[in-house]
């Protein structure tokens, strides 16, 4: 079956991550990507827009609008859709809160033309089966959870404090934090930016580098490709996370984390995994609070089958393109 991959493609390393899990599990297909941004295995680029059997977008929070102008583009992209290919399918998603019920109708009808949907938190799940109940819908963990033991790096961890950063953290906050850490423990601070494309961390990390006292105990580290990300957060004992996926990869690596929710989609997901300590927002946060449990966190302990049940989205989608191709 030919299929056209799609998703936010814009130097995000989760988006990026979830992409490449995909195309490994739709391996014994043929896949395609119209966006020379990101090269992948097994997927051939394309400037075709037509023609294909399944059209996929691989997504988390790809049904999101910012504001009316967003809604034109979106109009735009479900004609482009709807021309691709007979079947559509979306996996990963989450369904984020509406700035007004111009935009939710629309994502309402956005989503209502897939042919079949997963969604990755309970609160993205009930809206749909209440509100597009035509859509076949499935729940399942974030597909990140299933990133497979052979790419977890065998790199020793230093005792060194993570950030993923963001901008919606309290640069100089983040600089207390780090500050504290360091002069605590000794260890080294590594800012961990995911983003390498319009959000770009690497100014928030730069933010924080310079609100710092010990800039020279911190080392920032770029997103380029993702067995170096995955080693730069090994080579930490905790790890600061207000990035989703940074808390993802936390708990798949075993690594302890502290949270911090700058999104629903993010306490959906903290929620769903069943994460019982503190959870604090990016804006109004106490850094001493947070740099308590810091030095306390624990490793989470990923339950197996949340792993297991994470390899659905791709399992599941095979099974619907076999049992509905033409």
């Amino acid at each position: 079956m030919k299929i056209l991959l799609d998703g936010y493609i814009d130097g995000n390393f989760g988006d990026d991550l979830m992409l490449s899990l995909a195309a490994d599990g739709l391996r014994k297909h043929e896949l395609f990507i119209s966006s020379p941004k990101i090269k992948l295995n097994n997927v051939k680029y394309t400037e075709k827009r037509g023609g294909f059997d399944c059209y996929l977008k691989v997504t988390g929070s790809g049904f999101l609008i910012h504001n009316n102008l967003g809604i034109l583009y979106r109009l735009r992209d479900m004609r482009r859709e709807r021309n691709t290919a007979p079947v559509r399918a979306v996996i990963n998603c989450n369904i984020s809160p509406f700035i007004n019920s111009a935009v939710e109708r629309v994502i309402k009808r956005h989503i209502s033309e897939y042919d079949f949907i997963t969604v990755r938190d309970t609160f993205s799940y009930d809206y749909i089966r209440k509100n597009i109940p035509n859509v076949k819908c499935e729940k399942y963990p974030d597909m990140v959870f299933s990133l497979p033991d052979e790419m977890i790096p065998s790199v020793k961890s230093e005792g060194a404090l993570g950030i993923a950063v963001h901008s919606s953290a309290s640069a100089e906050e983040m600089a207390r934090i780090a500050d504290g850490y360091i002069e605590y423990t000794g260890k080294k601070v590594i800012l961990l930016c995911f983003d390498s494309g319009s959000e770009n961390d690497a100014l928030a990390a730069e933010k924080i580098i310079s609100a710092s006292a010990r800039g020279d105990m911190l080392e920032r580290i770029d997103y380029t490709d993702t067995p170096s990300m995955l080693s730069a957060m090994k080579r930490c004992g905790v790890i600061l996370a207000v990035r989703l996926h940074s808390i993802i990869l936390s708990a798949r690596m075993g690594i302890p984390f502290v949270p911090m929710a700058y999104s629903d989609k993010t306490a959906e997901v903290l929620s769903d995994m069943g994460f019982e300590g503190n959870v604090y927002h990016p804006r109004g946060f106490d850094a001493e609070s947070v740099a308590r449990d810091i030095l306390n966190a624990k490793p989470y302990r990923l339950d197996d089958g949340i792993t297991e049940l994470s390899r659905r989205h791709i399992t599941r989608l095979n099974e619907y393109l076999k049992n509905n191709s033409f």
